[in-house]
């Protein structure tokens, strides 16, 4: 049975489930983001309270990324057996625990094992989400719903800093870590209580939406994944983006208090506008590549990059108003531009049973440039003293990926010709 065939009562049964799987996938990803960057928003807090330097404290926040990591290979073949509701439970209820236990800690050893297992568990929330939209929504929706959950991500970054500084300037940030600790378990066994997995879960076993892709490809080989090259062009236009969010996130402000002689307790608001544009940019985006061909999308969203990069260039090499650096910070945001066309393009090349999968093997990309874009500008300011040398080889990266995808994110005729047909049903 195809959606245009399903009766009246059928289609209200699967809206209502759709919109649910997109509601709790939201939340996933809210605290998947809230818990791996609320110990960012209080570090000043744990620090001192804990006697770390700037080293340790940064390392503490990047150890995350190291689990993550491993997470993803862990969690991505697991994820093709194990139902996406007990993915997404495990995942929110071992980070929820521990996020709440690293409320307790008082040595800097014990932090960094609670840091390391919340970014190990916090990796199953990412792959769950995938299978929930890849399970419940149609190919020519993959977009607009990815880059939703995109914006949840950015928005949980904001929200860390929003909530999280002020609580623990009033209460502690102890306090902060257990409440965000006992909201994560409670959305993971929300999520354990309600989730349905897709269609096949209530009662629609030989459905298949009107894009011809079938709902029960379960046989597909895991070696798939790596022999296409859309594994590799979507982990590297995953790394451009990231790497783009993570250079800004950690150059910015210290550039434009240096350079532009801003006042340090005005980098909330560069931070807040910077992310904030993000959200913007990823629902326009997923919007626009549910419309386009998304390899079109990617190569667009490298040339943004590019731009954003050339705006931060100028920025650090003329002095320039104050409001004029509010519209940079503002326009930065067309870096994730191809966020949802990125995840939806692997989506629809590896299908349902792979494509979760597949994503999060990709994701690795973008974990490899948050390790790499802060270190790599650091090293060029520390060597040249120039915050324009370092933001024009944060320009140079952009601009190979680009020249890369340009390259090899073309599909074929006979993909174009099928995509334009599975459009148009």
């Amino acid at each position: 049975m195809k959606w245009m065939e399903s009766d009246p009562q059928h289609r209200r049964i699967l809206h209502n489930w759709q919109i649910f799987a997109l509601v709790i996938a939201v939340l996933g990803e809210l605290f998947l983001a809230g818990d791996w960057y609320g110990f960012a928003a209080v570090i000043p807090f744990v620090s001192k309270d804990l006697h770390l330097n700037a080293g340790e404290a940064g390392f503490a926040q990047g150890a995350f990324a190291i689990t993550y990591s491993l997470g993803m290979f862990v969690w991505s073949p697991v994820g093709r057996r194990l139902a996406a509701r007990w993915l997404f439970a495990v995942g929110l209820i071992g980070t929820g625990l521990f996020m709440a236990l690293q409320a307790g800690v008082h040595d800097y050893s014990t932090l960094i094992l609670y840091r390391l297992l919340i970014g190990f568990f916090d990796a199953a929330v990412w792959v769950a989400t995938m299978k929930l939209i890849v399970g419940w929504f149609p190919m020519h929706r993959h977009g607009a719903t990815m880059g939703i959950l995109l914006a949840a991500f950015s928005l949980a970054i904001t929200l860390d800093f929003a909530v999280g500084i002020p609580v623990s300037g009033a209460f502690g940030w102890r306090y902060f870590f257990l409440g965000l600790g006992c909201l994560t378990i409670l959305v993971g066994l929300i999520g354990l209580a309600a989730i349905k997995g897709g269609l096949r879960d209530v009662g629609f076993a030989d459905f298949s939406w009107n894009d011809g892709r079938a709902t029960h490809d379960r046989h597909a080989p895991l070696s798939l994944v790596f022999r296409s090259k859309w594994l590799y062009v979507g982990g590297l236009a995953i790394f451009g983006d990231t790497f783009a969010l993570a250079a800004t996130a950690t150059w910015v402000v210290p550039a434009f208090i240096t350079i532009q002689g801003m006042p340090p307790a005005s980098g909330a608001t560069i931070g807040t506008l910077m992310g904030l544009s993000q959200i913007v940019f990823l629902l326009i985006g997923g919007w626009l590549s549910d419309r386009m061909r998304r390899t079109l999308m990617l190569q667009i969203g490298a040339f943004l990059a590019i731009l954003s990069a050339v705006t931060f260039v100028a920025a650090v090499s003329w002095a320039m108003p104050w409001g004029m650096l509010l519209a940079i910070a503002a326009f930065s945001g067309v870096a994730v531009f191809s966020g949802g066309a990125i995840f939806s393009l692997i989506s629809e090349k590896y299908g349902e049973e792979l494509g979760a999968t597949a994503i999060g093997f990709a994701e690795l990309g973008g974990i490899l440039s948050t390790l790499i874009a802060p270190w790599l500008l650091g090293v060029v300011i520390d060597a040249t003293h120039s915050f324009t040398t370092a933001f024009v080889v944060f320009t140079l990266v952009e601009v190979a990926i680009l020249v890369f995808l340009l390259i090899a994110a073309r599909d074929s005729l006979a993909e174009r010709q099928a995509a334009h047909s599975g459009a148009t049903r």
